[in-house]
């Protein structure tokens, strides 16, 4: 048996005052003009095949927090990044729509796909939102997408498009490692003629009661705000392998197989976690044809991540599996202190033969 893993007080609040948020802590509410209702912009199933990897950080600080007051963002972010599950569906087609009707004010595409460890920096240098759409709403409201697939961008610059039009796809391009879309909301004081905003989170609108939690008006109306449940970790993807895999090959994909051969030397579970802590507890679990388990192995995570690759699994008994499903089990707990912990699980199932 073998494991193994990668890492890689309270009066109202207004839009906060930071680095990157120009408008005014002093602004009066009403002087921020409505803001329109918007879809998600990603067409996907949220905790099914794409997760919230990252929101926009709350944190005026060098730390970071998103709406919750959770650490499900990092320093300075602006934006709320949709994951979708490997490259493999990134060029299958993952639709990128329009949040609300609106002008399309420029677009980039042409840059490649890759995560940016990659290259060199100065291939992204001033273009990090790589392939991506700012469109122009009423009342001085904007929205961006970042990271769009290579010649995927269906819009021009001037072209009017309305709510849920399909405008591209999900991609890998400038400053990201993983296929994801980062959406971002700002607000532009109509009369100020400026090229860019207070970025205001979609999950708080510009106003709310409590520091922490959802804002009075999110812009995401109530049927997706349904769908948008925080999640303190989520296991975004699992499988099974013959030989041990790598980061990169699960990143592409290529683990995705629905069989295996029953020569294969080993059987390895694996999973692609977001935001694991330490002191968390990850479980693989192996049953056989007969739903016998015959493995089991359990990890604790000995730092926070935001992502993180782990695998386990055995040899082959003798020089032939038996024939049949094999299914696995992935489960990561969380001790609880009251508020956060709880249970996150994943299966998979593999057909040797």
């Amino acid at each position: 048996m073998f494991h193994n893993a990668r890492t890689m007080g309270m009066k109202k609040l207004f839009i906060f005052l930071g680095l990157f948020l120009l408008v005014s802590f002093q602004s009066a509410a009403q002087e921020i003009l409505p803001a329109p209702q918007m879809v998600l912009p990603v067409d996907c199933e949220i905790g099914w095949n794409c997760w919230i990897a990252n929101y926009v950080d709350h944190d005026k600080s060098e730390g970071a927090a998103d709406y919750t007051c959770g650490h499900e963002t990092y320093d300075k972010h602006k934006g709320t990044d949709f994951l979708i599950r490997n490259r493999r569906e990134m060029l299958g087609g993952v639709s990128v729509r329009a949040a609300a009707d609106g002008v399309v004010l420029g677009v980039r595409d042409g840059m490649k796909d890759i995560d940016y460890r990659k290259r060199k920096m100065d291939f992204i240098a001033k273009k990090e939102c790589g392939n991506g759409i700012r469109i122009k709403h009423e009342n001085g409201w904007v929205t961006q997408y970042c990271h769009l697939r290579k010649n995927s961008v269906k819009v021009k610059k001037g072209e009017k498009v309305h709510m849920g039009d399909i405008i591209g796809f999900v991609g890998n391009s400038g400053f990201t490692m993983y296929p994801h879309l980062h959406f971002q909301v700002e607000y532009i004081e109509p009369k100020s003629g400026a090229r860019s905003g207070a970025i205001v989170d979609p999950f708080v609108g510009v106003a709310r009661n409590d520091l922490c939690g959802v804002g009075d008006k999110p812009l995401w109306p109530p049927l997706v705000m349904e769908k948008l449940d925080y999640k303190q970790a989520s296991i975004i993807d699992s499988g099974f392998a013959a030989t041990q895999p790598k980061l990169d090959g699960i990143v592409e994909g290529l683990y995705d197989d629905e069989t295996l051969s029953i020569r294969s030397p080993q059987l390895i579970l694996w999973a692609r976690i977001l935001h694991v802590k330490k002191g968390d507890k990850v479980t693989f679990t192996i049953f056989d044809p007969e739903e016998k388990e015959i493995f089991s192995y359990t990890s604790t995570i000995d730092k926070d991540q935001a992502h993180r690759s782990l695998h386990a699994g055995l040899r082959s008994p003798g020089i032939l599996w038996d024939e049949g499903a094999y299914r696995g089990e992935v489960k990561l707990l969380r001790p609880t202190d009251g508020t956060n912990g709880g249970i996150y699980t994943s299966e998979a199932t593999i057909y040797m033969r």
